[in-house]
């Protein structure tokens, strides 16, 4: 990519032994130019959500001017006092820069990407026990005058700013397009400058003018390319859900950071540094939660897996036992009864043979949702096998049942399925209907009579529905 090249190029020359005002020169000229791509490839590539460009823009901008007050103020005036104009604008990035990322990421997850939230949170709660201890805490004792101490504990805590929503943005739901992944990388560098920027500090080692304004060269750099990219118009597309199950990577990212805590304790034994030991112990308990709540949610939804039809999102035949079993022993102590309706979609070979098992899948899952909606609250829907159904009607006479199982014919033959290439099928279903206690009085009973049931409107022509006392249909 070009504006990679480019800056790769840039900063390689900045690298040499040069002239302070080239450096200086150089590096305001990256940073300018990162902010004036922004602006451009919003006119460019129009994303749905400009506004969070125009602020990621706006906060290069800033960090822009003040670079030009850093570097220019000393060679044109006096000195720089700390702090000064320019920690004014290098601030005000942060919640510019934070504002742009929270619209992209209200664009591609507008509800309540739970699991998300939570691992965004687990590495939050990390870092941000890391900033305090080992950056802002420092950095506010390091000010000889009270706006010093503010002001230097100001910038690791607007990383933090930035970081909470950056997080939410990189472990949330959806594709991770190339525009996406080079934001991370710019994400990446400028937390990785402005940490090393905060030690350096701390330590009275940092130079302005030294290897580390390559990271935020860098940092920039990336910024130009993800905006330049083409891929920049699809970062704020609303994001699909969520993989169910965690990958092994977020994994290990989320265990990394779980164990940072007791870590940020020894390691500040071992420098007979202060413990900071509520603060870790806090930050522990707060961990803890989290991850037991992840964990929670990752059981949930393992079972939500175990019970769940993967293509129609019924409930599995498993499931459907067992809950037969139930809702037959309670019809048997409150003395009320309990129907099973078995369907099956009629020549449903014929449409796999000729259109393909894509379509029939399509099939299976539209007459899915038309099952739902002829059903009644508290019933059960399942898939039985292939494409065959089972709906389970606790508290149904066979009356009821029967008037059921015909709303379910009439609405599956009712409307043609429309399916890729402009093409519509009309299918039908076969219903067998069986009433526990007035036809049997077993489970086991309930569903051998329903499925002789369905065969006999099988034989009889199709499109039927069989109960004992006879077939009927439109």
């Amino acid at each position: 990519m070009t504006a990679l090249l480019v800056g790769a190029a840039i900063i390689g020359v900045y690298a040499f032994d040069l002239p302070d005002l080239v450096h200086a020169a150089l590096y305001t000229a990256v940073s300018a130019a990162a902010a004036v791509t922004v602006f451009v490839a919003v006119r460019l590539h129009r994303p749905r959500v400009r506004l969070g460009w125009w602020l990621l823009g706006a906060g290069q901008a800033a960090a822009t001017c003040a670079d030009g007050i850093f570097f220019g103020w000393p060679a044109l005036v006096a000195p720089l006092p700390f702090p000064s104009v320019a920690d004014a604008f290098y601030l005000a990035q942060y919640p510019l820069s934070a504002a742009g990322l929270l619209l992209l990421v209200r664009s591609r997850t507008p509800g309540w990407d739970i699991p998300s939230i939570v691992d965004a949170a687990i590495v939050t709660a990390s870092a941000a026990l890391l900033s305090w201890v080992f950056l802002i805490t420092p950095a506010a004792a390091s000010g000889t005058t009270l706006a010093g101490s503010v002001v230097a504990a100001s910038y690791p805590a607007s990383d933090l700013l930035m970081l909470v929503v950056a997080a939410r943005l990189l472990l949330g739901a959806g594709d991770r397009p190339v525009a996406l992944r080079l934001l991370a990388g710019y994400l990446a560098a400028l937390f990785t400058a402005d940490a090393l920027y905060a030690l350096q500090v701390n330590a009275g080692t940092y130079q302005a003018g030294g290897r580390l304004d390559l990271i935020w060269m860098a940092s920039s750099t990336l910024l130009a390319a993800s905006a330049l990219h083409p891929s920049m118009r699809t970062v704020d597309v609303q994001a699909p859900a969520a993989p169910p199950l965690v990958s092994s990577p977020r994994l290990a990212l989320l265990a990394g950071a779980s164990v940072l805590a007791p870590a940020t304790l020894v390691v500040q034994h071992v420098r007979e540094a202060p413990l900071h030991v509520y603060l870790v112990a806090s930050t522990c308990a707060v961990l803890f939660l989290l991850v037991v709540a992840r964990l929670g949610h990752q059981v949930d939804v393992q079972r939500q897996l175990a019970i769940t039809d993967g293509l129609t999102r019924l409930r599995t035949r498993r499931f459907f036992d067992e809950t037969l079993d139930i809702e037959v022993g309670r019809a048997e102590r409150d003395a009320r009864p309990v129907a099973l309706l078995l369907l099956d979609v009629d020549h449903f070979k014929r449409i796999n043979d000729r259109y393909g098992h894509g379509v029939g899948d399509l099939v299976l899952v539209e007459i899915a949702e038309r099952l739902r909606k002829c059903v009644r609250t508290g019933d059960v829907v399942a898939r039985y096998g292939g494409e065959e159904f089972a709906v389970l009607l606790p508290g149904a006479s066979p009356v009821d049942a029967s008037m059921i199982a015909e709303r379910i014919r009439a609405a599956v033959e009712a409307t043609p399925i429309a399916v890729p290439g402009d093409t519509s099928i009309t299918t039908t279903v076969s219903v067998g209907v069986a009433t526990l206690p007035a036809n049997v009085s077993t489970s086991s009973d309930l569903v051998l009579l329903a499925d002789k049931l369905l065969y006999t409107c099988k034989e009889a022509g199709r499109n039927r529905v069989a109960t004992p006392s006879g077939l009927f249909t439109r």
